[in-house]
């Protein structure tokens, strides 16, 4: 495979070099990070097809401008054909895809020949120990340009694990945050075990105003800083101990008093899927003066959201199907959503005025038949299932989506009513199948908002079987002992105000299974609440014997509620 430097800047559409065969070619940009210009889009053919391998920042030594070095190299005899002779020089991909598909279509070995011509940084310094490597990672602009995103630093991190062949995983998390006493507390992630218990959970419980949601919100503020602080008296304590090894942060919120960022409008960034939010609330559209647009609640937000996910489930299974062992998002989509409820398949919504064959890749009279579902006026239904991945045009798709119409699910040819607990369990899966990445941190604020107990279950299933395809993680900050019974205990971190301030535990018993009256006496202190039924006993007793009691009631109660009559008769209970 041939890696080429053309001089040619990057456009939308843009035509093969006039070479045969296998190629990457680096394509110029503009792109400035504090004062560097390391950016190059890439181009990449690999037998015949069209690769999308996303962006690479390529660092020349003592040079401030890449693409103005590599130019005047051309200029002086240079074929443009890497490795870049005589120059010192290191790369970092944007993704940590980018040499997973590389070998995946390749190869291992010509994977490693691709990361040795471009000088890979991860590659260089973990593996080949570089001198030359090494002191270029001291420098500004490896620091401030090459892991300026966070894409780019979870490549850096793990990119050796990629051409070497090893696993990747999120390791433990350490994060420092200031509690609801002002006081700076720290909290351990524990996503590692050396015990078979999943760990792919930890949870955040407690009762109301004990600052569960503030931390999450503190998590996404450090993610969202850059990692270059200009501002010296910027307080170092706070955010994540060690650098997280995540290549993105999730964030499914759908209560409607939270606030959490709902984009990266007015960052400069261009990896705007390092951070993702799901929720009641949207960006509304710019105004005449082409300025941003205002944060505004939105009940058509998870509509559209959900629409657009799916069309990235398909638009992700396409690109990645070369990849071993790449967890199709569809299938996994269609696997859990039926756990909730039964369908045939999901479908969103195009104008009927557009022809059903803009949306396929070839004409299939069995595939257009099942689309053509005039359900409701000038709206036509394109079914988005694990069968029809490589014969849908996802691109055409996205432009021409309805997608405040959402996802519609069918069983036959009727759409199905969902019940309100089962369309927001549709709006999580699609939502974090659509969003997430290899090694993601999702953060989901109180899921249990509007789904009863065994939605509860299912979803925390749910989530356990897609953190697992994709070697992610999540962090629940909830009120709910039927999440907890789902957790092990090393994984629950109790918030109780002590006098002292914050107190973060975990369970002194196994949570994992548990008993949910033990968990909820540990975590509330039920105990020592009194509760409604009591209180009524207590009165009836203030004015009869507790046998008389029992007597009245008759038929009309439990063992329990007799060992507790007999109990608060004797000031027992």
């Amino acid at each position: 495979m041939k890696i080429l430097y053309r001089a040619r800047r990057s456009k939308r559409s843009m035509p093969d070099p006039e070479f045969n065969g296998d190629f990457l070619e680096l394509l110029y940009d503009n792109w400035n990070d504090f004062g560097f210009q390391t950016y190059f889009e890439t181009h990449c053919r690999i037998n015949g097809k069209v690769i999308e391998l996303g962006a690479i920042r390529l660092l020349i030594d003592h040079e401030d401008q890449t693409f103005r070095y590599l130019n005047r190299m051309l200029q002086n005899g240079w074929s443009g054909e890497f490795p870049i002779p005589d120059t010192d020089y290191v790369s970092v991909p944007s993704e940590i895809s980018f040499y997973e598909q590389i070998s995946a279509l390749l190869g291992e070995q010509d994977a490693i020949s691709v990361a040795q011509r471009l000088r890979d940084a991860s590659y260089f310094i973990t593996t080949c120990k570089d001198p030359k490597a090494i002191e270029l990672s001291e420098t500004q602009g490896f620091q401030k340009s090459l892991l300026r995103e966070r894409g780019s630093i979870k490549s850096y991190l793990d990119g050796w694990k990629v051409l070497a062949g090893q696993t990747l995983s999120v390791m433990d998390l350490a994060f420092q945050f200031y509690d609801v006493f002002g006081d700076v507390s720290k909290i351990n992630l524990k996503f590692q075990s050396s015990i078979p218990l999943p760990h792919d959970i930890n949870v955040l419980i407690g009762p109301n105003g004990v600052g569960k949601s503030q931390l999450l919100k503190q998590i996404v503020r450090d993610w969202l800083e850059d990692e270059i602080h200009e501002d010296p008296d910027e307080d170092q304590n706070i955010g994540f101990v060690k650098k997280p090894n995540l290549s993105q942060i999730i964030v499914v919120s759908y209560s409607p008093f939270e606030k959490f960022p709902v984009d990266l409008e007015g960052r400069k960034k261009q990896d705007l899927d390092v951070y993702r939010y799901f929720g009641f609330r949207e960006r509304s559209t710019r105004n005449s003066h082409n300025k941003r647009g205002k944060i505004i609640f939105s009940k058509q937000a998870p509509n559209i959201n959900t629409a657009n996910s799916l069309v990235s489930c398909l638009s992700d299974d396409k690109r990645y199907s070369s990849v071993p062992g790449w967890p199709q998002k569809l299938k996994t989509a269609e696997d859990v959503l039926r756990t909730a409820f039964e369908f045939d398949f999901a479908a969103v919504s195009v104008s009927s005025l557009t022809s059903p064959s803009t949306f396929y890749e070839e004409d299939d009279d069995d595939i257009l038949t099942i689309e053509d579902h005039l359900v409701k006026p000038n709206v036509r239904y394109i079914p988005v299932s694990s069968n029809t991945i490589e014969k849908l045009n996802d691109k055409a798709l996205a432009r021409k989506l309805l997608a405040e119409e959402g996802v519609t699910f069918f069983k036959g040819r009727t759409p199905i009513e969902l019940s309100s607990g089962q369309r927001l369990f549709t709006y999580i899966v699609l939502n974090v199948l659509g969003a997430i990445r290899r090694d993601s941190l999702i953060l989901i604020d109180e899921p249990e908002l509007f789904l009863h107990p065994n939605l509860e279950i299912q979803f925390i299933d749910m989530l356990k079987e897609i953190l697992q395809h994709f070697n992610s993680k999540a962090l629940l900050a909830t009120h709910s002992v039927v999440t907890v019974r789902e957790v092990p205990a090393a994984c629950v971190h109790v918030f109780e105000k002590t006098r002292e301030g914050l107190r973060i535990k975990q369970p002194p018993f196994q949570t994992f299974g548990g008993d949910l009256q033990r968990i909820t006496s540990y975590v509330f202190g039920d105990r020592s609440v009194s509760k409604p039924f009591q209180r009524w006993i207590a009165e009836q007793l203030s004015q009869r014997p507790p046998e008389v009691l029992i007597q009245m009631l008759g038929d009309d109660i439990n063992e329990e509620l007799i060992i507790q009559i007999k109990a608060l008769g004797r000031e027992l209970w």
